[in-house]
């Protein structure tokens, strides 16, 4: 058992600093994802309220013209809402990052796994520490490694990537929930702005039925 010693406390700090990285960085992007997602989908939320609500005003023989044009805009947010549960259509930064990361990482747990598989990364003295769990953490050099107080590199890679994940969730938390946004939560610029998109919406109808008796 003299024979095999650790890789030493270099490549135990040298693999601790890179899945710190490469996690840290996924879990951001994934943050950053679920944060842009949640706050497209509060906003959405709110115009709809919001055009729903002037529309339901504006349901007279008087003004059911404007009403129409509430509820056509109201209706192509719908739609909109419901293309952003069902997930994004084109991948935005964040996705190619969350997918540049995981190969990485797969990439880095292969070369690593296949450079040092025959030897041990690191010794656990005393062993009478993780007695239970020596052969696990030898695996699948169990035989030859526990006596030795060995860890191999395939439990060490696992529980390295399980508690560097779990660091970059404790230093970034994930944002609460937004509260649900009514009418209210709109403010006078975004309401202006919808009301550019209702006047926009009705012109581009009008001009749609000018054009069909020209097309017939």
């Amino acid at each position: 058992m003299a024979t095999f010693l650790p890789l030493g406390p270099w490549f135990v700090l040298l693999s601790f600093a890179a899945f710190v990285v490469i996690n840290g960085a996924i879990w951001l992007a994934r943050r950053h994802k679920a944060a842009t997602s949640g706050s497209r989908r509060a906003k959405l939320t709110a115009e709809i309220a919001f055009l729903r609500r002037e529309a339901a005003k504006l349901n007279t023989p008087s003004t059911y013209a404007r009403c129409a044009k509430y509820q056509r805009l109201a209706n192509a947010k719908d739609k909109d809402l419901a293309d952003l549960n069902a997930g994004p259509g084109v991948s935005g930064t964040a996705d190619r990052l969350l997918v540049l990361g995981r190969a990485v990482k797969t990439l880095v747990l292969c070369a690593v796994t296949l450079a040092v598989w025959e030897a041990p990364v690191a010794r656990v003295m005393p062993r009478a520490v993780v007695a239970p769990l020596g052969r696990l953490l030898a695996f699948p050099h169990g035989a030859e490694l526990a006596g030795f107080g060995g860890v191999a590199v395939a439990p060490w890679l696992l529980l390295l990537d399980l508690a560097t994940e779990a660091l970059a969730r404790a230093a970034f938390p994930s944002a609460p929930p937004g509260t649900a946004c009514g009418p209210a939560a709109l403010d006078p610029a975004a309401v202006e702005r919808l009301m550019k998109e209702v006047d926009a919406m009705g012109r581009s109808r009008s001009q749609q039925q000018l054009a069909q008796p020209a097309t017939l």
